[in-house]
């Protein structure tokens, strides 16, 4: 069985009342005033913004040997320091409020871990390399001894080359896989993780040819090399690959060649000369078959509403091929949308979010974003891995973080190998009616052979 060392699945809300939130806040890279955030919040409403601990000065009572910031209420207690690097205050918007809810859910981990030792330390990034290094340097002079984050791969490797200086470890969010390793350990969801679930199960169901339909860009590139090594794996073959650019209103030609319409079309003309009449697809002289079963389209939001229909509308037909997606569907906006009605993307584990996202709701009355649960679960594992020796050293056990077993959380069943990834046990879903119906569950532990 899979161990849970981290024991930070939600637990009871009266864990508030026992613990207060430790909070060290620290200035902004740019000179602005600390980040804001919230104290330990009510069991049904959130609680008014209040600035944090103002962090304390270099000398004086609260401060531990060595120069390490410290609390009031801390003081004979050893302590473990997690910095928090996140872009507080980023230009864009929408990596703010990511911020912020990140914020939110580490805060939450630390109060359901039930664990009196930890501090939280928020440090603002800016979202830039240098505003991480600076981060990174300042949180070390504070005594940090593990980082989560930061989010975006240019701070994660600002962040790094301070972290290895201190030999401080680091969670952190980006998907760049060329980050990690040395130290650094990415939390995220990686696209060739969720590829090899949903052609696995496609396998499974009996699909052994397959499309792959995605845009420009690294991300594509990921999930076409990822694909190419699954259906051969799968004894099966990545028939037609068709990539589209990211500007609007070039899309079509792609979608028509993954839809074989110049063939579809070439036939129809013969179907014709030979005095076909009315509706071909009843015509069982006219049979024309894709090459492929299923097809993958790699995208997410708005675009993916975008994409979606134009398969239909090349006949390329959800009821005779099936249409996959990778975690980027785990969106119940995309429910609405018919052409996605029927089909099937690999995501986390349902029963863990849905626990996770109840209680984030009762905490702070709003729903998460997309990040916080992973910083839930990265701020769990810091502390589960995090060991006082008897002189009060705090050792941050890499050996504990590579178990192989894994760990258990917001987002389900995951595990970190020793070059820094992790890999998360994925549930395959079905579009149905507007939910997400899960069709083949999360393995609730991992093969320990080939890891």
């Amino acid at each position: 069985m899979p161990i849970n060392p981290m024991s930070i699945c939600p637990r009871s809300i009266c864990l508030v009342l026992l613990l207060p939130i430790i909070l060290v806040a620290c200035e902004t890279t740019d000179g602005s005033p600390p980040v804001t955030g919230a104290q330990a919040p009510s069991t049904q409403t959130r609680p008014e913004t209040v600035p944090f601990v103002p962090a304390l000065p270099i000398e004086g009572p609260n401060i531990w040997p060595g120069g390490k910031l410290s609390l009031p209420h801390m003081q004979g207690r050893d302590a473990v320091r997690i910095a928090l690097l996140l872009p507080f205050s980023a230009k864009s918007s929408s990596l703010r409020e990511q911020s912020n809810s990140m914020l939110d859910a580490a805060q939450m981990a630390v109060i359901e871990s039930g664990d009196l030792r930890l501090i939280l330390i928020p440090k603002d990034t800016g979202g830039t390399q240098r505003g991480a290094s600076e981060a990174a340097r300042s949180a070390i002079a504070d005594g940090a001894d593990i980082f989560v984050g930061p989010l975006l791969s240019r701070a994660v490797s600002g962040a790094a080359v301070e972290a290895k200086r201190a030999n401080v470890p680091i969670i952190a969010f980006s998907t760049d896989i060329t980050v990690a390793g040395n130290g650094v350990y990415l939390m995220n969801f990686l696209p060739e993780n969720e590829v090899k679930r949903i052609v696995d199960y496609a396998a499974s169901q009996g699909h052994n040819n397959f499309a792959l339909l995605r845009g420009k860009g690294r991300y594509g590139e990921r999930v076409e090399f990822a694909m190419s090594n699954q259906t051969f794996a799968n004894g099966g073959m990545l028939t037609d690959i068709a990539v589209y650019p990211g500007e609007d209103g070039q899309k079509n030609t792609p979608i028509a060649e993954l839809a074989h319409a110049t063939e579809r079309e070439e036939m129809l003309d013969v179907w014709r000369e030979a005095g076909g009449v009315g509706d071909p697809a009843l015509d069982p002289e006219f049979e024309f078959e894709l090459p492929y079963t299923a097809v993958l389209i790699a995208e997410s939001g708005l675009r993916l509403q975008s994409l979606a229909p134009l398969l239909p509308y090349f006949d390329v037909d959800p009821r005779k091929t099936q249409f996959l997606g990778t975690g980027q569907w785990f969106d119940e906006r995309l429910n609405r949308e018919p052409a996605l009605s029927g089909g099937w993307f690999a995501g986390p584990a349902k029963y863990s979010m849905d626990v996770f996202k109840a209680s984030f709701d009762r905490y702070f009355s709003e729903q998460p974003k997309r990040l916080a649960p992973l910083v839930y679960d990265a701020v769990g594992v810091a502390a589960a891995i995090s060991e006082i020796s008897d002189d009060g050293e705090v050792i941050i056990r890499l050996d504990k973080l590579e178990n192989r077993q894994g760990f258990s959380g917001a987002t389900g069943l995951f595990r970190f190998s020793a070059d820094g990834l992790a890999e998360h046990s994925l549930s395959v879903y079905k579009m149905r009616k507007g939910k997400f119906e899960v069709i083949d569950p999360a393995p609730v532990q991992f093969e320990l052979e080939g890891f």
